[in-house]
């Protein structure tokens, strides 16, 4: 039939959305888990993205491959994150206030530690995937996508499955749903909270690296990159509810649309008018949410 353009916003939509919800999905694993709202975790993925230019640039280190890097190391420094921000204040009154606080201060010291470090320049990790396309034929029409938005859904699609298998079938997981549920209860159980919540944080770290990697194969990255994805994943979040993995992934693809169709209807001005119908579509979910009563 020929080429599609709206099939091309359809898809690509779902490719973002896709990297929306594996960023999203470690920030509300966290509010499931600990009733904690990290804002140190765009931050983190940025991380991620430094991690995976640097390996490439010093090592000629396929992305891909940086996987085997960025994974444990964001793991550590979400622990450490654990032990520096939260775990001083586990047992205090007011701890989710507390935690708040401490991570809010957290995202202003990286932002400024990122800016010094590396500085306002914008980065990219150059891919033979990024100007290799793929043609989809369908009775629609034609839609042609760069391979890495492909490589990229495929990338979050995996680490959602995975992080929906492991929360279902390991012991870890299943005392991770349990205290999301009934903390007091988790803990007469024998379950135990500390150790939980450093997993907890290191898993969050993981999403966000792997997040990390996609957004340097895709996008130009500086450091205020972050913050704009952590005002994201606060919508998806707010869309698909607290601490629920299947709404998060609702939420993160309604995004990715919204945002792409935008961009296509605005003649592909990928920018002002697609983040402003982003915000749009989550004050819409807000409110229906609200009329059916099933805010949380």
């Amino acid at each position: 039939m020929g080429f599609n353009p709206f099939l091309v916003a359809l898809i690509g939509g779902l490719g973002v959305g896709s990297l929306y919800v594996v960023f999203a999905l470690g920030m509300n694993l966290l509010i499931g888990v600990m009733r904690v709202i990290n804002f140190t975790h765009g931050y983190l993925m940025l991380l991620g993205s430094y991690l995976t230019y640097f390996l490439w640039e010093w090592y000629g280190l396929n992305p891909l491959l940086s996987l085997l890097v960025v994974m444990p190391a964001l793991f550590a420094v979400g622990v450490l994150f654990h032990f520096i921000m939260v775990q001083p204040v586990l047992k205090r009154p007011y701890f989710e206030d507390t935690t708040l606080l401490l991570t809010f201060a957290g995202l202003l010291i990286l932002d400024n530690v990122f800016v010094k470090l590396w500085t306002d320049n914008q980065r990219q990790v150059p891919t033979t995937y990024f100007n290799t396309p793929v043609i989809f034929s369908t009775p629609w029409g034609d839609a042609v996508l760069s391979q890495v938005v492909l490589i990229g859904a495929g990338l979050a699609a995996a680490a959602t499955l995975t992080l929906g298998l492991f929360l279902r079938y390991t012991w870890t997981g299943r005392a991770m749903r349990a205290a999301s549920q009934d903390l007091l209860a988790a803990r007469l159980l024998g379950i135990p909270a500390t150790r939980l919540y450093a997993i907890s944080f290191g898993i969050s770290g993981v999403l966000a690296g792997i997040a990390g990697v996609v957004v340097a194969m895709e996008f130009l990255f500086y450091p205020e990159f972050g913050f704009s994805y952590l005002l994201k994943a606060f919508g998806v979040i707010m869309m698909g509810g607290l601490g629920s993995l299947v709404g998060t992934i609702a939420g993160g693809l309604t995004l990715g649309v919204a945002e792409s169709m935008t961009a296509w209807v605005y003649n592909g001005a990928y920018g002002t008018w697609a983040n402003g119908a982003a915000y749009v579509a989550i004050l819409v979910a807000l409110a229906v949410r609200a009329l059916l009563g099933k805010s949380r």
